[in-house]
């Protein structure tokens, strides 16, 4: 029995579709496809009832799903104790891409100089339900997220960090002067956004609402996938995007790039490190969070450190 077509069976159901399956996975549709194929070929049973817009469990499905999640939980408790044997802790980091690109290279850095021989350092950047999905499901130790949405966070234990900022940013020859505008100044100019749904668009949509105003009123949007191109685009002077003021800092500190303030918005998207309730904290792990809150100039906060 294949774990990885196991984990495959189990993520096309619980995502609704081989394409976002295939996402999740970073690999093909048709590889998620195949591989699905390969476990009803080998028992015989069609496992996935494809007629609808969602994927779902046929009866051998619900049943093979059942024991794979089983199967599948019992591998990693026995990856965590090979590690253990080997002396080496492996931890599982997930964070949003803003921390990721402006925190984690630093707190990685200096983790490392502590601890190179003894731990193999695993991270992963996510949108924050999926980070969250992630650590109920024990695929991850922890979790930092920014989010704008009003998450239940109730079945985790969860720490305060400072509030991520949230920006528009312009290139001076681009010819927004001000850093405090209106919103109506902002709505003719071209606005760059990474992709429809992430996280920066989320928060302007919100942002958009809070003044009684739609994210559709900007007339000339271009969505692309990838920061780089958009930050080359924006120094160019080619148009504006609205993005973690985290991750354009040294662009802003030498002045290439300008931040830009829309009266009523709000600036602050919330900032939260995750864990599972009762998670015994071993000593590379909570050397691991201390950094965390060191970049911040923060010591961790006492009832983390007597987390049970």
């Amino acid at each position: 029995m294949d774990f990885i077509n196991l984990k495959t069976l189990v993520e096309s159901v619980e995502s609704g579709s081989f394409s976002r399956a295939a996402e999740s996975l970073c690999v093909t549709q048709s590889a998620v496809s195949r591989r699905v194929k390969i476990l009803e070929d080998n028992y015989g049973q069609l496992l996935l009832d494809r007629s609808g817009p969602t994927l779902k469990p046929t009866a051998a499905g619900d049943l093979l799903i059942s024991k794979a999640r089983k199967i599948l939980k019992i591998e990693q408790e026995f990856l965590r104790d090979l590690q253990m044997l080997a002396q080496i802790r492996k931890i599982s980091f997930c964070c949003t891409v803003p921390f990721g690109v402006s925190y984690l290279p630093e707190i990685f850095t200096e983790f490392m100089v502590r601890n190179a021989e003894s731990s193999d350092l695993n991270f992963v950047f996510e949108m924050p339900e999926t980070a969250l999905k992630g650590l109920r499901e024990n695929l991850f130790d922890l979790v930092l997220i920014e989010y704008c949405e009003d998450l239940n966070l109730s079945e985790f234990s969860w720490f305060p960090l400072p509030d991520d900022e949230m920006v528009f940013i312009s290139a001076p020859a681009f010819g927004i002067g001000s850093a405090t505008v209106e919103i109506e100044e902002m709505l003719t100019q071209r606005l760059y956004c990474k992709k429809s749904g992430c996280c920066a668009v989320r928060f302007l949509e919100k942002s958009m609402n809070t003044i009684g105003r739609e994210v559709g009123e900007f007339s000339n949007t271009v969505f692309y996938d990838d920061i780089p191109f958009i930050l080359r685009a924006v120094l160019a002077g080619e148009g504006m995007t609205f993005i973690s003021r985290s991750i354009v800092a040294p662009y802003l500190d030498n002045g290439s790039l300008l931040s830009h303030h829309v009266n009523g918005f709000d600036r602050a998207r919330t900032r939260r490190l995750v864990l599972n309730k009762g998670r015994i904290l071993d000593p590379m792990l909570l050397d691991f969070i201390q950094g965390i809150f060191k970049r911040f100039s923060l010591d961790p906060p006492a009832s983390l450190l007597t987390t049970p």
